[in-house]
């Protein structure tokens, strides 16, 4: 009972990582009509830009975090002036492509300037698990929940209260109409894009010291975080984060209750299945939608 219950604790913390994932492509879908397969290779930027920041500049954790999520949210602008807003009005095969390619083309940089061996990351908390009764809780897995949960708060009250999170969900639902009404679509969409980067950055930092920091980390995390925003809906952003924590929880209990050698796996028959009988996600819709 109690491997069980340190299983849940670590599904739901796993989990609430998958969750910002999912949420960057849920962002960038909205706003831009098509998935970012990019998404991903952002959590490996951002676990690479912090192990550049605290490993290699030597800045103490409090500031190379900051720091490196800059460098994600630039990293995701350049992304966006210079392989996305060109083909704005492009087709939606040509602009899938572009999204795949920009994927290969980042993780093939970081392959050519750090290598592909794997790095390791200290914790980002205290190493020191605490002992609740038979229960052995890890700090990381604490807080990795909390901050899942806070960004996903804190990025719910900015879409509805504030005027820049307004314009951004009035761009995502009509651009043309967004535009007659005076917002700057073009500032609304790069945003978007830099809120989705640094969400994935941020995924990619706090998963280092879980995992070792090699550049096909964003291919695993990626394919787990689109899994999760399907799941819960592909419109839905609270959706995708319930979607990425239900996905921690069977990734865990399958784990404990058969084998860990089937844990990478239950990410895509959860793709597989929802594909097939809940293409719309727990949470989304059909939606007419102008893009």
């Amino acid at each position: 009972m109690v491997n069980f219950i340190q299983a849940l604790i670590q599904g739901v913390a796993m989990g609430s990582l998958y969750g910002l994932i999912a949420i960057g492509y849920v962002l960038i879908y909205n706003a831009w009509g098509i998935l970012n397969f990019a998404q991903g290779d952002m959590v490996m930027v951002g676990a690479f830009a912090v192990l550049v920041t605290h490993m290699r500049l030597g800045l103490p954790m409090w500031l190379a975090i900051p720091v490196a999520l800059l460098i994600c949210m630039l990293i995701g602008f350049l992304i966006e002036i210079t392989a996305f807003r060109p083909l704005i009005d492009a087709i939606q095969q040509r602009r899938l492509i572009a999204t795949i390619g920009i994927g290969i083309f980042l993780r093939n940089l970081v392959r050519v300037v750090f290598g592909a061996d794997p790095y390791y990351f200290p914790p980002i908390f205290d190493n020191t698990p605490y002992k609740v009764g038979s229960l052995t809780i890890v700090p990381q897995n604490i807080w990795n929940m909390v901050i899942g949960f806070l960004l996903i708060g804190a990025l719910t009250l900015f879409l509805k209260r504030t005027t820049m999170g307004k314009s951004m969900r009035a761009t995502a639902q009509d651009r043309e109409a967004a535009r007659l009404m005076g917002i700057n679509v073009k500032r609304s969409m790069s945003l978007t894009f830099i809120i989705a980067s640094a969400l994935g950055g941020l995924a990619g930092m706090l998963i280092c010291p879980v995992f070792y920091v090699v550049p096909t980390l964003g291919t695993s995390m990626g394919n787990k975080g689109f899994s999760s925003a399907l799941f819960g809906g592909i419109s839905s952003d609270g959706g995708s984060m319930l979607g990425g924590i239900v996905l921690g929880l069977l990734e865990a209990i399958g784990a404990t209750t058969i084998s860990s050698a089937f844990q990478s796996s239950i990410a895509y028959a959860v793709l597989f299945l929802v594909l097939i009988f809940m293409p719309n996600g727990i949470f989304g819709k059909k939606e007419s939608r102008k893009v």
